[in-house]
């Protein structure tokens, strides 16, 4: 084991987003306009973002994971019904299901793409299944086709959280546009902010008018206060075109690391699948605990010497709204004597085993932000430490 220096940069990365003239100028202009409710700025929004991705339909929320609730509630999908999401995923992706009364049942994901694969979504299918949600995690594209095509013969639908996956593509087809509904994030740390918002997108004109009405208090059946604001789409107008723009310093950073990180044993940059295009909400790095340690030990002593790297999300069947000691006043849907499948669930979700991805997340992967202004002096910054911190960790 060598105690070679590790280089230590003094100066913090640049942060995440930087807003100019142009989004102040949207903002003053929705002021002028005495109209801050959602008008004519979140039509125009909209329909600029349905003609990004290619989608027929768009609809502007409050938040990604209002989103996903309205998703759920305009596909029907409730009491007694299941739908299967991935471990490896912010709590929303789950939570919704909660939110519906339904159930949500966890699969583990594919070692290729860290997302569900249609043999773990396959493996989790039942009677009750009525829906999956497939989350392209940190911007790289799950293995769509034989999800689609397992989906259509059994008879699910299709939800794509892409809130990471703005400007995404499989096989030349925009991320989000595969399912029933794709759902996108609008958040201040998302690759398209606006502070804090959502955007939903389908092909299908009965999903897109009940997505309409149930935002909006707009039904005779329950429906909410989901809208987004005048101020939010305008800044998303900005930003929007300039999304691609900043989505290929993303990519070009994701590549410079990649191949300075090739020379480093022990470490590398996870790649998105051939035939996708990637586009690095973060860029994930995977380390070989056997030779170098685990992901966050790497992580730690990363930040120690000012890259500023993460270790990844843990699997979310271990967050204690799934492992409840005192049951809420709004109950477990899981745990309910109405739901036909309780009997097959463990007495905590936390009992499950999940190894694929719980390999992952507790020993081999890291995250590291590539964002604009973030440039090839970072990228070699943080390659340095890399290799320090691997020389110094090789077994």
């Amino acid at each position: 084991m060598s105690n070679s220096p590790i280089p230590v940069n003094s100066q913090p990365w640049p942060p995440w987003p930087i807003l100019g003239e142009a989004e102040k100028e949207a903002v003053v202009r929705v002021i002028a306009s005495n109209q801050l409710f959602a008008a004519g700025e979140v039509a125009a929004f909209e329909g600029e973002y349905a003609d990004y991705v290619g989608a027929r339909f768009a609809r502007g929320v409050g938040n990604a994971t209002e989103g996903l609730h309205l998703a759920l509630a305009a596909l029907n999908i409730g009491v007694n019904d299941e739908v299967i999401v991935p471990p490896y995923t912010w709590i929303s992706s789950a939570s919704c299901v909660v939110m519906q009364n339904g159930v949500p049942v966890f699969a583990d994901c594919d070692a290729a793409t860290l997302a569900l694969s249609a043999e773990t979504i396959e493996a989790k299918i039942t009677n009750r299944t009525k829906a999956v949600i497939l989350v392209h995690m940190f911007g790289y594209p799950a293995d769509l086709d034989p999800i689609v095509a397992l989906c259509r013969r059994r008879g699910l639908r299709l939800i794509e959280d892409a809130s990471h996956a703005h400007g995404a593509s499989y096989k030349g087809r925009m991320i989000g546009t595969f399912g029933d509904v794709g759902v996108f994030s609008l958040h201040q740390r998302k690759a398209l902010c606006v502070g804090d918002g959502g955007i939903l997108v389908t092909d299908d004109a009965d999903i897109a008018s009940a997505l309409f009405r149930l935002r909006s208090f707009g039904h005779t059946e329950l429906s909410y206060n989901y809208r987004m604001t005048e101020l939010a789409a305008a800044i998303g107008r900005v930003r929007l075109r300039r999304l691609d723009a900043d989505n290929d310093v993303r990519i070009r950073n994701a590549e410079r690391l990649g191949t300075l990180l090739d020379a480093i044993p022990g470490v590398r940059v996870r790649k998105p699948l051939p035939n996708t295009k990637g586009v690095y909400y973060r860029v994930l790095v995977e380390c070989d605990p056997d030779r170098v340690g685990t992901a966050a030990d790497f992580a730690a002593r990363l930040r120690d010497a000012g890259v500023p790297a993460e270790r990844t999300w843990q699997p979310l069947h271990r967050h204690p709204l799934f492992n409840p000691t005192v049951e809420p006043a709004r109950g477990c849907p899981w745990k309910w004597s109405l739901y036909e499948g309780r009997d097959r669930m463990p007495a905590h979700y936390a009992d499950l085993s999940f190894p694929v991805i719980e390999d992952y997340c507790d020993r081999r992967v890291l995250e590291l932000p590539v964002h604009p202004p973030i440039d090839a002096s970072h990228m070699r910054q943080a390659a340095a430490a890399f290799a320090a911190i691997a020389k110094e960790q090789a077994r």
